[in-house]
């Protein structure tokens, strides 16, 4: 199984970057992972303008193939051991690709959310895009080691 973080961002905390990029090493012990930094080329002041620019981009970088899924605040929440439990159900059921996907900092359009309807909310807080990253890559790696018995999640 693959899996793909695809995000919107202008800035990357270098700190950050740091640990999202320790995490990803680890989770390619795993699996293939990789994540792709959509960077904005127009710098629109309207919210509906940026909206439908961050979503064609997103369209544009996507294998509708793949299963995507949407990483929003109104998604649904899982446990730690509930998404090692979605992960591992997705690889039993050979899942190839799976493309999680963090929007721009107005969320996802609404054709984005009626063509993506699977949505996963990493908190009710609101994160900065390094923040979603650090969180998702963290939580990825928590569940593939829950997945193969490794000790690391504490119960």
């Amino acid at each position: 199984m693959n899996i793909k973080l695809i995000y919107i961002s202008k800035n990357k905390s270098n700190n950050i970057e740091l640990l999202v990029n320790d995490y990803e090493k680890k989770i390619n012990h795993f699996i293939k992972f990789s994540s792709v930094c959509l960077k904005k080329k127009n710098q629109q002041t309207e919210k509906s303008l940026i909206v439908k620019s961050d979503s064609d981009l997103i369209l544009k970088n996507i294998n509708k193939d793949d299963l995507i899924i949407l990483l929003d605040e109104k998604g649904k929440e899982y446990s730690s051991n509930d998404f090692a439990k979605f992960i591992s159900n997705k690889m039993m059921n050979r899942t190839k690709n799976i493309t999680f996907i963090i929007g721009g900092a107005y969320g996802f359009s609404k054709e984005i959310i009626e063509m993506f309807n699977l949505k996963i909310s990493l908190s009710k807080l609101t994160f900065s895009h390094d923040m979603a990253r650090l969180f998702f890559t963290e939580q990825l790696y928590r569940s593939l080691t829950i997945i193969n018995n490794i000790p690391y999640h504490n119960q």
